[in-house]
């Protein structure tokens, strides 16, 4: 297939109708405007598409696979405050609250407690800290943390979970740190990626008598052949699970787009942000502990709570994240709600019990995160997140030399035609 461009072209310029013109030029260019394919219009739209994007892409890439292991990444660099010595029975939540509340540079009550999910892991103490701007739009609070040994009841650290390292790498994958305008560049960016991806896959279709050749780089082939058989071969083999990721960040960046899509043919319900407890006179309320208990206890098979949210107020209830052993994600998406008096389960957001679009809207961080396939998926998206960063090395090298091929070309038939 020709990859002509009709509008710089060497083999179409001097094409374009001119004032006083001829008629011929104006026919010359309406053959070479049928002479187009649509392999050229998709290559041209590929490319420069590519082009325009090919850095935020890179930068998603590389960003997502430290993403995929943020956690471990987190421990590991701050392991002085983040990972203790296994040993006995934990201390009470209440009495870490307390010791939490200690050190804590704002004098607002805890938020919720993020559990530890491994043995050494600490406990953190968090704390919801409002914007100091009440007009600000998107979310309006951040959260400051509190590491305690859940063993001694020791307070290791704290920090402003904004200055972490790692929330600064998400906050860059997410929105370029720049607000509702940088997640607005990269949720168009996710959207674009899809088009290039499908696009890449037609402009890859070989011929059926080559298409072993479409899946291998050529040996001892010259260094313009090598960067385009590397940019085709890590585009086809990373395809599929490009298209996944970059689908489920048009969730995390437009939902507005995307929720509405889903909602169309599955409706969506939404989590429960009103429900209160039923206030007993002289009854104290619930421990953390307690209220934990009646949750475990609730289901059948054992069940992982990870986050339990304390009552605001004489009115609130707990709420806990938790995960099951049967969810894809290791950030459980199992919820339940308590009443703080009375221990009775007010409400239960089973992922096993939702709706086909509420599912599917789950599935979207596995699917970011290549959780879905366990570990041997996650070790896949890492690995994938370099692909764009290779495409756009490899990419921008087959359009420089093509651009010096056809300015060499376009030079010796100004020379013939000279001569």
């Amino acid at each position: 297939m020709s990859t002509i461009d009709p509008l710089s072209s060497s083999k179409t310029a001097g094409m374009l109708p001119v004032p006083g013109g001829t008629g011929s030029l104006s026919g010359k260019w309406v053959a070479a405007i049928k002479k187009t394919t649509l392999r050229t219009v998709l290559l041209k739209i590929h490319l420069y598409i590519a082009l325009w994007l090919g850095v935020l892409l890179a930068l998603a890439g590389v960003t997502g696979s430290l993403l995929v292991y943020k956690h471990a990444i987190d421990k590991w660099l701050n392991a002085d405050v983040m990972q203790v010595e296994v040993q006995g029975e934990y201390q009470s939540f209440l009495s870490m609250i307390e010791a939490a509340n200690q050190v804590l540079p704002i004098k607002d009550p805890p938020h919720h407690l993020y559990l530890p999910r491994e043995k050494d892991d600490v406990l953190m103490v968090r704390y919801q800290i409002k914007h100091p701007d009440p007009e600000h739009k998107g979310h309006n609070h951040h959260f400051y943390e509190v590491m305690v040994n859940p063993y001694t009841g020791e307070i290791l650290g704290h920090r402003d979970r904004d200055d972490a390292l790692m929330t600064v790498i998400l906050q860059l994958h997410y929105k370029l740190l720049a607000g509702d305008t940088g997640k607005l560049v990269m949720g168009i960016t996710a959207l674009l990626t899809l088009f290039l991806t499908v696009t890449g896959i037609y402009l890859w279709w070989p011929k059926f008598t080559k298409i072993r050749q479409a899946f291998v780089i050529k040996r001892n082939a010259s260094s313009h052949r090598f960067n385009f058989d590397l940019h085709k071969t890590t585009g086809i083999y990373t395809a599929v699970v490009m298209f996944a990721v970059a689908l489920s960040g048009v969730y995390f960046n437009l939902p507005q787009v995307f929720k509405p899509m889903i909602g169309y043919f599955s409706p969506l319900t939404e989590i429960p942000r009103d429900l209160k407890s039923q206030v007993m006179d002289n009854t104290v309320p619930l421990t953390p502990e307690q209220a934990l208990a009646k949750i475990t206890t609730h289901f059948s098979e054992e069940i992982t709570p990870q986050r339990l949210f304390l009552p605001a107020d004489v009115n609130g209830v707990y709420m806990a994240t938790a995960r099951q052993p049967t969810e894809f994600t290791s950030n459980g998406k199992t919820l339940v709600w308590v009443d703080q008096y009375s221990g009775d389960i007010i409400e239960v957001r089973d992922p096993h019990k939702l709706a086909a679009g509420d599912a599917f809207i789950n599935l979207q961080l596995p699917l970011h995160n290549g959780e879905i396939l366990g570990q041997p998926g996650q070790i896949l998206v890492l690995i994938v997140g370099f692909a764009p960063l290779i495409m756009l090395i490899t990419g921008v090298i087959v359009w420089l030399n093509k651009r010096r091929a056809k300015k060499f070309e376009r030079l010796k038939l100004a020379v013939s035609r000279l001569n």
